[in-house]
């Protein structure tokens, strides 16, 4: 009866441990560090990058480079790529750099067709395998081929019975002669003149008060000026202008936009500040009257105008004392039925809708 003692220890034997693994872990190798760039084997003795400041269209300037080779043994440089206008004589660089020596390389630069700021350079490789490419730079401003003095000017405040004028300069930097030609319409209360010489062309302008319609006091106009120069073939220019009448009519136009509106103010101001007297006033038209007597002098006088009936315009003529000639305001009526109806924008057409297929 041994069987079953034995049965009974066994069970009671604990069971052996698991075996684990004690192998090291792969441990990935470190990753190879990148080869080191060599040090250079030149160095400039020229300010980096050549600054070539304001460079005329076609003005052909140098940019010279001192190279000094930091090479233990003789080595060449060749040419790889070049900006655009630079050309390089390939013959200064034929013989090979000798330990130490200082090479000046010249590059001319040719800004034919370039305008403004300009950046370029030139880049140079080398017969040592273990040498990066070298880049020599250079920037510039080109100027423009044709330049005016001023794109804005001001004739200020003009009085009525003067002309006063102004202009602008045109100049063209080598090339062929400058040709100007207007190319935008001159209105009628301003002249227009070109005239050309050997320091450059104008295009001068005369105000003509006089000509001005009733009710304008203030302008700024803008022209346009072609040129033959193929970079520039347009030029924008701008001229403002002011009247400065010895009296100011607020507003500088009477306009009626309502037609249960009758009755509207004209203010008259002396622009001195001194008191002037209106002397008479005359509407040229139908539709509008003056309520007002002329009345003792002030510095600021009152007209009240009436609207009498649907006549779209008339012409308020004022005489003052302090005013040669007449004061001329515009009377407007702005009647809604004769205004042109807004076009009626068709509705979009419904979009066709699916056809369902039924099985």
């Amino acid at each position: 009866m041994l069987l079953p003692a034995v049965l009974l220890l066994l069970m009671q034997v604990p069971p052996a441990p698991a075996k684990v693994d004690q192998t090291p872990a792969k441990v990935d190798p470190a990753p190879a560090k990148p080869d080191p760039i060599p040090p250079a084997r030149i160095e400039l003795t020229t300010p980096f990058p050549v600054r070539l400041g304001s460079v005329g269209p076609r003005e052909i300037r140098e940019a010279v480079y001192g190279i000094k080779s930091l090479h233990d043994r003789p080595f060449h440089l060749r040419v790889l790529d070049l900006s655009l206008g630079l050309s390089l004589d390939e013959a200064q660089l034929a013989s090979p750099l000798q330990p130490g020596e200082v090479r000046m390389v010249t590059v001319k630069v040719d800004p034919a067709g370039l305008v403004g700021p300009v950046k370029g350079a030139v880049r140079l490789g080398t017969d040592d395998p273990g040498q990066p490419n070298y880049i020599l730079r250079y920037d510039m401003m080109v100027r423009p081929e044709v330049t005016v003095d001023a794109e804005r000017r001001s004739f200020g405040e003009v009085a009525p019975h003067e002309s006063p004028e102004l202009g602008f300069h045109f100049r063209r930097e080598g090339g062929d002669p400058l040709k100007l030609v207007l190319a935008s319409e001159i209105p009628a209360y301003l002249d227009a003149e070109l005239a050309s010489s050997d320091e450059g062309s104008d295009l001068r302008l005369t105000l003509r008060p006089r000509r001005l319609k009733p009710g304008v006091t203030a302008g700024l106009e803008v022209l346009k000026v072609a040129t033959n120069a193929p970079k520039q073939p347009l030029f924008t220019l701008y001229v403002d202008w002011r009247l400065a009448l010895p009296v100011v009519p607020e507003p500088a136009r009477v306009v009626f936009t309502e037609p249960k509106t009758t009755l509207l103010a004209l203010e008259l101001r002396s622009r001195d500040g001194k008191p002037f007297r209106i002397l008479r006033t005359e509407i040229q038209g139908r539709g509008f009257q003056v309520l007002d007597a002329p009345g003792p002098e002030a510095a600021r006088q009152v007209l009240r105008i009436r609207r009498t009936g649907t006549s779209p315009e008339a012409l308020l003529r004022i005489t003052c004392s302090n005013l040669e000639g007449s004061l001329d305001v515009p009377l407007r009526y702005l009647d809604p039925k004769a205004r042109p109806a807004r076009p009626v924008v068709p509705a979009p057409a419904p979009a066709p809708e699916e056809h369902r297929h039924h099985h």
